[in-house]
């Protein structure tokens, strides 16, 4: 029992910091020309969006469902599980979360009214997850080869989804779009800090981010 007390949080990662980024930069390779056009598609949706909400949201949805199957499927269980045994668990959790996405995509959103506040709360976190997220790259002196990408990467893809859930309408939405992407970027921000403690910054500020839009932005009635 006292052999366990001596590990620290650095001891359970059987992989450094390196190995890390260099999965984002492999996944970015094979899926090219996505790392592109995955973030653009999400920008022709939140346009959409700002002339029709109701479509525009539905677009966004059926793009979060493609988006959180991708990163399970590509990123989470072939490449990051096979460093990381936690991440073989946390796949079907990427599956699950696309097919809530896509039953919402279907049915539509829920009727009532979005407030001017949270429309911009909830554009501003989708652009960080698209425009922002990826230039974070640059500040960490690594290239955009290895950037984080909506789509492809689960870190700006929580960050996205917790956008469009202060867009939602329906409690049930705002619930499904909340609780994972929340857990993930809490984990993801532990990881990094044991990694390299100021790269922990980039998913706290986003988890922080998302949740004060969340629950600070009115609800106006339906």
């Amino acid at each position: 029992m006292r052999e366990w007390l001596t590990y620290s949080l650095s001891d359970m990662l059987l992989f450094s910091e390196q190995v890390y980024w260099r999965l984002f930069t492999l996944e970015n390779a094979e899926l090219w020309p996505m790392p592109l056009l995955s973030p653009l598609a999400f920008l022709v949706a939140l346009a959409l969006h700002n002339r029709r909400p109701t479509g525009g949201l539905r677009l966004l949805l059926a793009l979060l469902a493609l988006s959180w199957f991708s990163v399970g499927s590509n990123f989470i269980m072939q490449r990051y599980a096979p460093i990381n045994w936690a991440m073989s668990y946390a796949g079907p959790i990427f599956f699950l979360q696309a097919i809530a996405y896509a039953v919402m995509a279907f049915l539509g959103p829920a009727r009532g009214t979005v407030s001017p506040g949270e429309i911009k709360a909830g554009y501003a976190l989708i652009l960080a997850g698209t425009l922002v997220y990826p230039l974070l790259a640059l500040l960490r002196d690594r290239s955009l080869a290895d950037a984080e990408i909506a789509g492809i990467a689960p870190d700006p893809t929580a960050l996205v989804s917790l956008g469009v859930a202060v867009l939602a309408t329906g409690p049930w939405h705002r619930r499904v779009g909340l609780v994972v992407p929340c857990l993930w970027l809490a984990q993801s921000s532990l990881t990094l800090y044991v990694l390299n403690g100021p790269a922990a910054l980039a998913p706290g500020l986003a988890l922080a981010a998302g949740l004060a839009c969340l629950t600070l932005t009115p609800r106006r009635p339906a």
